[in-house]
């Protein structure tokens, strides 16, 4: 009897065992299914963390910049105009041609213009041959009054020496009185007749140079006459006025032209400027003397911003960038470039990658990653100055901290959710 109590004891153990191993098989599940229904419980949404990007906060001299896309553009732009109206012979050079001061680039005609300048040539011939005869004939007229104008001087002297020997005479007796009357008479009048001769000679003089004044007025009308016609005969033939690059000719033979329609534009090839277009919600940070990298994909140059656009054109703001060093040899105008504007720098600034949709000096709501990246919870920032791909922290985050930056409309009415 004792011998079978103690051969049943250790199978009685055995059985205890198993069903403590059962007991804490069937428990851990259990305990795991209640510690993720209490983990769950603490999110209102889940989400995969391969669907989110992720910024960290950090400390560091920060730059602010804006971007921009736009052209190269011409910043000396001439367009070569019709001075009249003429007919296309024919197109010497075309858009992208380079061309050099006086090179011929468009050639017209216009028969009428040609006839009218040969008739106002003529006239001009005329008037000029006319206005010498006239001249040569009253320098001659002037020439026979001047002395005219001597012999009545000299008669005049004559009649007042022989006035005054008869005076002498006169008073012992060797004239007679009627002599002496008749030299004083004879001097008188002959005084009379040269002022008369004096003033006759001098308005000649005065309607000579008002004759002379009318006839050169009428020659200097008919000279601009001819000027004008022969600058518009002149400019038929349409050359380039200054070294640069034929950007259009909207020309072909045979087609008619107006006065002032365009013939040609010209722009000056070491001289260009980039427009690039800045969204407004960036723009109130941009002022004119600003720095300003512009990327043409195979080089970069420096430059300033020159001007700023009043107007909002769909979403943005046109900036001008003049440029501070020597162009590259692939600049050319319609080349499309990227542009960073350089606001400021500030100094051991918070500052992490910019957050969709998170707006420059705004107060904006993040989401925060917590328990060691398994949560991302909703916080208030304050945020300072935006840059191209950061933003500056002023409030509500520490270095270290990670943030959600990727688009937050899919989980924005929550205040928590957890990342799987």
């Amino acid at each position: 009897m004792q011998i079978n109590v103690t051969e049943n004891k250790p199978n009685k153990k055995k059985f205890n065992n198993k069903k403590i191993l059962m007991i804490l098989a069937a428990a851990i599940p259990v305990l795991f299914l209640i510690n993720y229904v209490w983990v769950m419980g603490q999110a209102d949404f889940s989400i995969n963390r391969s669907s989110l990007t992720i910024g960290e906060v950090k400390r560091g001299n920060y730059t602010v910049s804006v971007r921009g896309t736009g052209l190269l553009v011409p910043d000396k732009i001439h367009w070569l105009a019709a001075m009249t109206d003429a007919t296309v012979v024919r197109v010497v050079l075309k858009a992208g041609n380079i061309v050099k001061e006086g090179d011929l680039i468009v050639e017209m005609t216009n028969p009428q213009l040609i006839q009218q300048l040969a008739e106002e040539k003529w006239e001009l011939e005329a008037l000029t041959s006319e206005h010498e005869a006239a001249r040569v004939a009253q320098e001659t007229q002037l020439l026979e009054m001047k002395s005219n104008l001597l012999n009545l001087k000299l008669a005049y002297e004559h009649a007042v020496n022989e006035y005054n020997a008869h005076e002498e005479l006169i008073q012992t007796n060797a004239v007679s009185k009627l002599d002496y009357q008749r030299s004083k008479v004879e001097m008188d009048q002959t005084l009379q007749r040269w002022e008369s001769a004096q003033e006759e000679y001098k308005k000649s003089q005065e309607n000579l140079k008002v004759q002379n004044i009318a006839r050169s007025a009428r020659l200097n009308k008919t000279k601009k006459s001819v000027e004008r016609i022969q600058q518009q005969v002149d400019a038929l033939m349409v050359i380039a006025t200054m070294d640069g690059t034929i950007q259009e000719v909207p020309l072909d033979p045979g087609q008619r032209v107006r006065m002032g329609d365009n013939i040609a534009k010209l722009s000056q090839r070491d001289s260009l400027i980039a427009e690039l277009q800045v969204p407004e919600i960036q723009i109130r940070d941009v002022a004119i003397g600003q720095h300003v990298t512009i990327d043409t994909r195979n080089s970069k140059i420096e430059g300033i911003v020159s001007r700023i656009d009043p107007a909002v054109i769909n979403g943005n703001v046109q900036v001008d960038v003049a440029f501070t060093q020597e162009l590259p040899d692939d600049a050319r105008p319609d080349l499309s470039v990227d542009g960073e504007i350089k606001i400021t720098e500030i100094e051991d600034a918070l500052y992490v990658e910019r957050p969709l949709f998170a707006q420059s000096r705004s107060q904006s709501s993040l989401y925060r990653l917590t328990d060691g990246g398994e949560f991302a919870e909703r916080v208030e920032v304050q945020l300072g100055y935006g840059s191209v791909s950061e933003i500056q922290v002023l409030d509500g985050l520490q270095v270290g901290d990670r943030v959600v930056i990727s688009d937050p409309t899919r989980f924005e009415s929550y205040n928590k959710f957890r990342i799987n």
